[in-house]
């Protein structure tokens, strides 16, 4: 074993140098690479550069020490295997397994030997390294400090600074923490700044705590020296991060941080990372040896691809599982060492696995894998564009290349799977074509394709499917599949375009009760699909043959072809429209409808077409209009369209329009809604309507809006209606333009709020303002604003135990105007509230007894406006309590609440107001019990001051049972109460019965006395639901029900809604409906049992027939007569209304095409 070990570590060591100096060479590239711009820009020397990299050297060989061990191991057992040493050693009575015991002994000790440089040499070079950065590098020395991290100044002080200013030196938002024994205090300032005698913090406030955690100090200061042990710049230029502490260090700051409060995720991790690297070399030993003696790696190249390949893995995990531990998205503890228990596991395993049975079953398909993936990725020249192959077994014959077993090809953004291809080679070695056989799936983009045979022309970039399916989507009402097969199908490789012969298409899922048969079908995903020489079969029976068919597969783009029957009253009509989109974005809209009379044999022909090119932020439309044999109807047109990909706005349309025949013309801009970052504007238009004779009506302009606002954190501004209107007025053909405009009517309407908040004040009001003028007469021009700015703050607050002063300071300033700007209106002259208002007040709480007091002082100013507005000084004081008993289960409150005039200084204050609240809670036995009330006193005599109402509110639970009463007791009126508020509550798990009425104590009878009963349930029976309601009105005259009923795991509901009115009529409606609403049935009649007339208001069934859908609609009446006033059938194919056969009222159409 001591000939083993010397053997191993003399073979092992150079190639360990190697891994690691290799390493080193590349990060110390690395880093000067991302420091190039910065070392040209700043003319830094070499010698400085090497004095960098000196400083990094300590850490580059930390991380390096694995990469050299995983590099050391692939080469000595890779040099091994190829000379037959291996097998030599076991023939000698040396196991593999024994041969990871001097890999292991080396890298045990390289792992001591890398906690050793983390905790000793590498803080102390990585502190050396920032120095050099800052001072050769940036050639900044002063502001190098790590923003957002606290610094220990000593004599337990810790800085913190958010930001700093590079150029003048300014720290803001800087935070200074002192902790003692009996007190911690916290000083936060805008910013510091270095004086001529030291550094100052200004514009700041100072808390303090005592070591009860009270605050018995809060003070603000304008400006305050930093009295610390330590010279700030110190501290800014060399303050420690993480990497530059040793382990002791950063076990200290995690500490005096949590005590702190602060997260020290950062910290932890940092920790950890100094042990969980430290065994990296270990861990990658373990998985080094395993590995390379489990896939038997003979080559020294790939030695170094797999070296490569898991240093990247290892330490990429490493970082990005490290920054989740610190944003403490995963425990910050166990982050850093999760790629440690990984690898670990993994290496453990395959090494247990060695010379097992199971290694070789693992083994040789994991050969075959590779064996594929290593040909396709070396041998990339084999094919004329890049190709990705994976296949579980390959060989070559001729000009021929063979892959069997879980084809997968991935070709030009194609993804092809396969049970087996064959490719067919060019002499230069380039794959010509590829046959895929067995199960095959097509993926492109979002088409999927299915075939039981492809054929692939590489050099055509073109595919050909044999025998295949495919699902196209169509959003209509929902989202709609159209399965497609075809005998054969081609689709170019890098176009999205598929054309199939000999297909059949339907919408059905299972069973096909339709289907089109087509000689050809264009397939442009996404947008449209174009059928030729269409069959339509029902039940596999032919009965309608469609020259074309057309299909769109986009909710956006309109049909590309629509035909449409009708008939109706003798009349005969066809309306066909083409809808098409060139590749340039231009589009062309034709319709032509055509209506003959077949009495009459006259026809009406109407053409319309439009062409439209994309301009500027939409579409510019050339559009003409023709009638025959009325051609006054025919128009020109030009119109530009815009914010048609506008999501946020609706399409705005600016359109000039001439009718030749009339002379009549027209210019207009339509925008229905414009959204904002203030809000929506609605209904924005403009027309001019002119013909020969002159104008006939001009819109200057109108917006509408209802919500326009702009917020500033909780303050804003906003509109909740805006109106501008200006139009034309009277008889204006004769007039100019000129004219028009001086004798045009006019409208703005305004009404808004506003709302602007600050720490202890806010300012608040309405507003609403209108104008309205006709020519050059103004007949409305009022101004109407309440405007209120209050202040309050707790001036001064004492809290100690059971003992709470507070003296606190409201302000307020009341400025209401309305003025009327022309003469003879209301407000005319201007008239205005003005007053101010002072409120200073004491509250005490102690114990459960509260006091308090408050001088309400107000000053009118100015008042034109509310003449009952005076001046007011008022005292308002309270007093009350609040205890509890018996664990909660008693509790009692009362406060009191009164307000005094004090402006009589001859007498005694006049008392204006006194109220009382209390409000006790009893849980006994199970019950729960609260008692509300709220008297309001008559104060008018102040020698017989006595009740004058009382709220009260009675909540009484008992088990499932809820009852609450409310009711105003009149202690001054004759009828002390009128009327009780009642509601009842029944509940039992998810049931409940709930009745609310009102019981009128002083009438007689019953009707009287609860007058209506309303009453709503819910309930549920072995997973049936049944819920409504049930109300009695009008003394019991009116009966209201509305019951639904769904039963368990049913997709039908049932619904009764009906109104009996006793002696006059009854309104009775029912409905049954599916869960999505494709399948219902409504029903609506009314009978007058005066005039005995029987009405069906609405009758409408529809109902799925597997792929379709029919829908009868009628409204009738059976007595005193029949009578059907309209009837409508339709019969459509599922979820798709406009592909349909309908009949009725506007006669019989045909819109399947």
């Amino acid at each position: 074993m001591k000939k083993l070990f010397k053997y191993v570590s003399k073979e092992f060591i150079p190639p360990f140098f190697m891994g690691l100096i290799a390493f080193i060479v590349f990060v110390s590239l690395e880093l000067l690479y991302q420091l190039s711009e910065i070392i040209v820009r700043n003319n830094v020397g070499f010698s400085k550069l090497l004095i960098l990299i000196w400083y990094h050297l300590p850490y580059f060989i930390s991380m390096g020490i694995p990469v050299g061990v995983l590099f050391g191991i692939f080469w000595v057992i890779s040099k091994l295997s190829s000379a037959n040493e291996i097998i030599a050693l076991q023939t000698l009575g040396i196991p593999m397994k024994k041969l990871i015991i001097p890999f292991m002994t080396i890298s045990l000790l390289l792992s001591f030997f890398t906690f050793a440089l983390f905790n000793t040499i590498v803080p102390v070079s990585n502190y050396k390294a920032k120095e050099a950065m800052a001072l050769y590098v940036y050639q900044r020395p002063q502001a190098q400090i790590e923003e957002n991290q606290f610094v220990d100044v000593g004599d337990g002080r810790y800085l913190f600074v958010k930001q700093i200013d590079r150029e003048s030196g300014i720290l803001y938002d800087v935070l200074l923490y002192e902790v003692k024994n009996d007190y911690t205090a916290v000083f936060n300032a805008q910013q510091a700044q270095k004086g001529p005698d030291g550094w100052y913090m200004k514009n700041g406030r100072m808390f303090r705590t005592n070591e009860d955690g009270f605050l018995d100090l809060d003070i603000t200061f304008d400006q305050l020296q930093l009295d610390i042990q330590e010279d700030v710049e110190e501290f800014l230029n060399f303050s420690k991060s993480a990497n530059e502490m040793t382990s002791k260090e950063l076990k200290e700051k995690i500490t005096t941080f949590s005590k702190l409060g602060l997260d020290v995720s950062g910290l932890i991790v940092s920790y950890q990372s100094k042990f969980a690297n430290s065994l990296a070399p270990l861990v990658i030993c373990i998985l080094g040896i395993a590995l390379s003696l489990f896939l038997n790696l003979t080559s020294k190249s790939w030695s170094v691809i797999t070296t490569f390949v898991l240093v990247i893995i290892y330490q990429g995990s490493g970082a990005w599982l490290s920054a989740l531990g610190k944003e403490h998205i995963i425990n910050p503890t166990i982050s850093v060492w999760i790629p440690n228990i990984i690898f670990g596991i993994i290496g453990t395993f395959l090494f247990l696995m060695l010379d097992t049975r199971v290694s070789y079953k693992l083994l040789e398909p994991l050969k075959r894998i590779f064996s594929v993936i290593l040909f396709i990725l070396v041998g990339s020249s084999f094919f004329s564009a890049p190709v990705n192959i994976t296949s579980e077994d390959f060989y070559l014959k001729d000009d021929l290349l063979f892959l069997e077993g879980n084809v997968y090809v991935e070709y030009e953004g194609s993804t092809i799977k396969a049970d087996s291809a064959q490719g067919e080679l060019n002499e230069d070695g380039t794959i010509k074509a590829a046959t895929f056989f067995g199960d095959i799936t097509y993926l492109y983009e979002d088409i999927s394709i299915q075939a039981s045979e492809i054929t692939v022309n590489f050099e055509e970039d073109s595919a050909v499917f044999v025998n295949s399916y495919t699902i196209q989507k169509y959003k209509a009402e929902k989202e709609i599949e159209v399965r497609i097969w075809s005998e054969s199908m081609e689709k170019p490789m890098q176009e999205n375009i598929i054309e199939t012969n000999q297909t059949k298409l339907t919408t059905c899922e299972d069973c096909i009760t339709y289907y089109f048969s087509a000689r050809k079908v264009d397939i442009f995903p996404g947008y449209f699909l174009i059928a030729r020489d269409v069959v339509l079969s029902f039940f596999g029976v032919p009965v309608l043959y469609l020259p074309f068919y057309f299909q769109s597969l986009s909710e956006d783009e309109e049909e590309p072809m629509s035909l449409t029957f009708g008939y109706d009253n003798n009349e005969f009509s066809l309306l066909t429209e083409i809808n098409y989109k060139f590749e340039n974005g231009s589009k062309v809209h034709l319709s032509y409808n055509t209506a003959n009379d077949l009495i009459t044999q006259e026809t009406d022909q109407e053409v319309t077409l439009k062409y439209g090119v994309p301009f500027l932020y939409g579409s510019l439309y050339l559009s003409t209009g023709l009638n025959s044999p009325d051609t006054n109807d025919n128009n020109l047109g030009v119109s530009y369209q815009f914010f048609e990909d506008n999501e946020v706005s609706e399409i705005a349309k600016l359109e000039l329009k001439v009718q030749p025949a009339t002379k009549e013309k027209s210019l207009s801009l339509n925008i229905p809604k414009l959204e904002t970052n203030l809000g929506d504007l609605k209904n924005i238009h403009s027309h001019i309507y002119w013909d020969s004779k002159g104008f006939d009506d001009i819109l200057f302009l109108n917006v509408e809006s209802q919500a326009f606002q702009k917020k500033y954190g909780r303050s804003l501004i906003s509109l909740s209606k805006l109106k501008l209107n200006s139009h034309s007025y009277g008889d204006i053909s004769n007039l100019s333009m000129d004219q028009i405009w001086d004798t045009k009517e006019s409208e703005i309407d305004i009404e808004g709020k506003y709302n602007f908040y600050e720490t202890f004040a806010r300012m608040y009001g309405d507003f609403d303002y209108a104008y309205t003028t006709v020519a050059t007469e103004t007949t409305k021009n009022r101004l109407e604003t309440k405007n209120t700015f209050s202040y309050k703050d707790t001036l001064y607050e004492i809290d100690r135990n059971n003992f709470d002063l507070k003296f606190n300071m409201e302000d307020s300033i009341h400025f209401n105007y309305n003025n009327d700007f022309i003469p003879g209106e209301e407000y005319s002259s201007g008239k205005t509230l003005f007053d101010y208002s002072l409120e200073p007040g004491l509250e005490i709480d102690l114990g459960v007894f509260e006091f308090g007091n408050s001088l309400e002082y107000v000053k009118v100013l100015e008042n034109s406006l509310t003449p009952s507005a005076t001046d007011e000084l008022n005292y308002n004081d309270y007093v009350g309590y609040s205890f509890s008993l018996f664990e909660k289960n008693f509790t009692n409150s009362a406060k009191l609440n009164r307000s005094f005039d004090l402006r009589n200084a001859e007498n005694s204050p006049d008392l204006q107001e006194m109220e009382l609240q209390t409000q006790t809670n009893i849980n006994l036995l199970n019950t729960k019990n609260t008692l509300q009330t709220q008297t309001k006193f008559d104060t008018t005599d102040p020698n017989t001051i006595q009740p004058d109402t009382t709220n009260i509110k009675l909540t009484n639970v008992i088990g499932p049972l809820t009852h609450r009463s409310e009711f105003d007791y009149g202690h001054q009126e004759e009828i002390k109460v009128d009327y009780i508020e009642n509601r009842e509550i029944l509940r039992y798990n998810r049931n409940r019965l709930q009745l609310d009425y009102r019981y009128y104590i002083h009438e007689q009878t019953f009707t009287k006395k609860i007058p209506e009963v309303l009453t709503y349930f819910l309930f549920y029976y072995e997973g049936n639901k049944i819920y409504g309601d049930f109300d009695m009105k009008e003394e019991y005259t009116v009966y209201d029900l509305d019951l639904n009923f769904l039963e368990k795991s049913s997709n039908y509901s049932f619904g009764i809604e009906t109104t009996y009115r006793i002696s006059e009529s009854l309104e009775t409606g029912f409905d049954i409906n599916n869960r999505d609403k494709s399948e219902f049935a409504k029903i609506t009649f009314d009978y007058d049992i005066e005039d005995q007339s029987w009405d069906f208001t609405e009758f409408e069934i529809q109902k799925k027939i597997v792929c379709w859908t029919l829908n009868v609609q009628t409204k009738f009446s059976l007595l005193p007569q029949f009578d059907l006033a309209s009837f409508r059938i339709s019969f459509f194919i599922n979820y798709i209304p406009d592909k349909n056969i309908s009949y009725g009222d506007d006669g019989f159409e045909f819109g399947l095409m």
